[in-house]
């Protein structure tokens, strides 16, 4: 029964194939076009989140495939019931907590000015992925991955990219759940980071927003 649960949670997860795609920052936009943004305030967020640990991950590199996926997900079961009482305790929204470290984001950044009415650009936001998993060695942490589409008034996608990140706070499963505050803590944290790579960051990017839940 817990397995074919934590199995759905498994597939509903998107995994991103950006792998060795180059993508262009958001300061590339023809700032002589489009003058104004504003944050789509529907973002998209998975209906669960999702608990990685060393073990599962190592089995999923070893077997590979979806027999590697099933050998990751028993043995990462326990861990996330674990996870997901300490959680429970302190329980996030995801989508106001990311909303809130992209408009910050965005209003530094600058490159187009953030407006409430008549934008000439929509900024779309959809959270792909979110939850725990290995950070350093068997050290956990918060990660998110999201993907960001800018759009015209026409509805056209003028920009778009994918990211993830990593909180800086690290701990195991067993203090997470003697200090389950921490779980908001490295969420936000995450989701700053997820901002300013998605937003902030100049250089063009090849990383994949697949890779943490892998």
């Amino acid at each position: 029964m817990f397995f074919s649960k934590y199995l759905r949670w498994i597939l509903v997860l998107p995994l991103l194939v950006l792998v060795g795609c180059v993508q262009q920052p958001l300061s590339s936009v023809d700032r002589t076009k489009y003058k104004t943004v504003a944050l789509d305030p529907t973002i998209k967020v998975p209906d669960y989140y999702v608990y990685r640990d060393i073990t599962g991950k190592r089995s999923r590199g070893m077997v590979g495939g979806v027999l590697g996926l099933l050998i990751g997900a028993a043995s990462e079961g326990p861990g996330f019931k674990r996870f997901d009482a300490a959680a429970s305790k302190n329980p996030i929204d995801i989508r106001t907590v990311v909303r809130r470290h992209m408009d910050g984001a965005l209003r530094t950044a600058q490159f187009l000015k953030v407006v409430s009415t008549n934008p000439d650009t929509t900024l779309r936001i959809e959270v792909t992925g979110y939850g725990l998993g290995p950070v350093h060695g068997r050290e956990l942490g918060a990660m998110i991955a999201a993907r960001a589409m800018l759009v015209g008034r026409d509805g056209k996608t003028i920009w778009k990219k994918d990211e993830w990140a990593v909180s800086d706070t690290t701990t195991s499963l067993e203090n997470l759940e003697a200090n389950p505050k921490l779980w908001p803590r490295m969420a936000d944290e995450a989701a700053e980071s997820l901002a300013r790579k998605l937003i902030l960051y100049t250089s063009k990017s090849t990383r994949t927003a697949a890779e943490p839940f892998m």
